[in-house]
């Protein structure tokens, strides 16, 4: 009886990846042997046992011989006469079918080492093409090891199962969990590229696999191709690692432009509603879990709204809000607008445009969020409660877009380097203004918590270069503290500055920093007043 570690195991500390999870293999045992030793029997379709101590799978040795159609239709042979060569001959590449033995010596009996050296997925034997399964995993891995090429000949049995059926033999939960889990690696597009390349995808994804070759304007869309802006859309999704519901809306936002008539193209007009219908179809064929569909749904119904955010009148934002669950769901609206930023980011010189409508959104939220629905709704007639309350969110909105005329800021662009812009009733509100605008070069400054509070003093001898050394000032603070801030209560006293600033600790997962900001210039320097009074504060900033 002999133990090796066999599969992922060994492929990702050959490759000095993490290893997590250990698979073992059992050679010379039976099902008697591991339950005498206190093995915790756990199999179902073979004899698969639990360490009494670990908890860590160990497998007997086995082979399988196809049997039925589908990757169910196997016989499996489980005995101690398997030999471990005969266990890895059944392994779906080389590289997954190598081992180690007790005292870690490599057992590689089918070149996996060779193809890890050459970055290549090779299929280990004919039985390969037994399994439409492996299709998927194939594709899965080539988005988590994205230097990795398909071997011609493995590419060739991947069509042809595809081509006998094999793949429309798939469950659909099997289907949805392979696809969950590469949406989830380090660039999910190189699942859909193998898949596309095998002709999987138009047999599994058909919305999908139809957007490539569908134009787009390209005024909008410099990568003009639907397929391929989706590609960089999820790509975005996964270097800013957000969740699983995130990326699947990422990947079907667009799914209507597939359908649209040549004579809607390029702009596609309503693609909108027909996405939602492709969406709620592919997500009940394949059971997408309920968060993720609903979700994929509001991003796919909403997002050209997202985009027009800034043009909508009040009441469309609280229709907005309504329809996207906003008021109930915070947390969810939170997913929902970083799913719309990824749609804005995949195109390419888009990565590190300005993008105000999330930020701009959540403080109408805010605003709307300030009334007392309940007071409001015990003051109406009963029958037009939900009328009131909408009227009542609608005029808060209003309200607050009216002081933030007043009161915002904003960017200009300026070559490689961004303009920072603040807008207020005094100079010191333009000075608080421009500062947000500085932090929002960085990230959203409505994530910024304020954790904590920093005391900043300048002096200048005039309005704009006290501008730039109030900026400078603050770029300091963020370096030598490793914080960002994203809520600022300036004090003039002349042309002496007093000022507090709150913010917290830089936290890459949450804050999603986009830039690094090296200095305040005095490009475009103008600090003054406006023809309607408005003080206006600005400058370059060097990222």
């Amino acid at each position: 009886m002999k133990t090796y570690i066999v599969g992922g195991a060994v492929r990702d500390r050959l490759l000095g990846r993490p290893v997590t999870d250990r698979d073992y293999v059992v050679v010379g045992a039976t099902p008697g042997d591991m339950l005498a030793l206190g093995f915790q029997p756990v199999g179902k379709d073979f004899p698969v046992f639990l360490h009494p101590q670990t908890h860590e799978e160990y497998a007997l040795a086995r082979t399988e011989r196809k049997s039925g159609r589908g990757y169910k239709g196997f016989t499996v042979y489980a005995a101690p006469d398997v030999s471990l060569e005969a266990d890895l001959l059944r392994r779906d590449l080389t590289i997954n079918a190598m081992a180690e033995d007790e005292s870690g010596a490599l057992v590689d009996p089918y070149g996996g080492q060779r193809d890890l050296a050459a970055k290549t997925f090779r299929h280990v034997s004919a039985a390969f093409a037994e399994d439409p399964v492996r299709v998927l995993r194939i594709a899965r891995f080539a988005a988590r090891f994205t230097d990795f090429v398909v071997a011609p000949e493995t590419l060739a049995l991947m069509r042809q199962i595809v081509d006998k059926g094999e793949i429309d033999a798939l469950v659909p939960e099997r289907v949805w969990q392979e696809i969950a889990r590469g949406l989830m690696e380090e660039r999910p597009s190189r699942m859909f590229r193998v898949l596309r390349d095998c002709g999987a995808l138009a047999r599994l994804f058909p919305e999908i696999d139809r957007l490539f070759g569908i134009p787009q304007p390209p005024e909008h869309h410099p990568e003009i191709d639907t397929g391929e802006h989706v590609m960089l859309v999820i790509d975005w999704a996964a270097r800013q690692n957000v969740s699983l519901p995130v990326r699947f809306a990422a990947l079907t936002h667009d799914l209507g432009k597939g359908v649209a008539p040549p004579e809607c193209w390029p702009t596609h007009h309503g693609h909108e509603a027909r996405s939602v219908e492709l969406v709620r179809a592919l997500s009940e064929r394949i059971r997408v879990p309920v968060e993720c569909r609903d979700l994929a749904v509001a991003v796919a119904r909403e997002h050209g709204l997202v985009h027009r955010a800034l043009e909508l009148r009040p009441g469309t934002l609280i229709e907005l809000l309504e329809r996207v669950d906003a008021f109930r769901r915070p947390e969810r609206f939170d997913d929902f607008l970083t799913a719309c930023e990824c749609d804005f980011r995949g195109r390419p010189g888009y990565e590190d445009k300005p993008f105000p409508a999330p930020t701009y959104l959540r403080q109408a939220l805010r605003a709307a969020q300030a009334i007392d629905a309940g007071a409001v709704a015990r003051r109406a007639d009963p029958a037009r409660i939900r009328e009131a309350i909408f009227q009542a969110r609608t005029e808060a909105v209003a309200a607050w877009r009216n002081q933030g005329a007043a009161q915002h800021w904003a960017h200009f662009p300026h070559q490689a380097d961004m303009g920072v812009r603040g807008v207020g009733p005094t100079l010191a509100a333009a000075f608080e203004q421009v500062a947000l605008a500085m932090t929002a070069v960085v990230t959203d400054p409505d994530r910024v918590a304020a954790a904590q509070a920093v005391e900043i003093r300048c002096e200048a001898p005039d309005d704009e270069l006290l501008l730039v050394d109030w900026l400078n000032a603050l770029i300091l603070e963020m370096a030598a503290r490793h914080m960002l801030f994203g809520r600022f209560e300036v004090i003039l006293d002349g042309q002496i500055l007093h000022a507090t600033a709150w913010g917290e600790a830089v936290d890459t997962q949450k804050h999603q920093p986009a830039v690094e900001i090296k200095g305040a210039t005095y490009t475009e320097l103008k600090v003054g007043r406006d023809e309607s009074g408005r003080w206006l504060a600005q400058c370059v900033v060097d990222v």
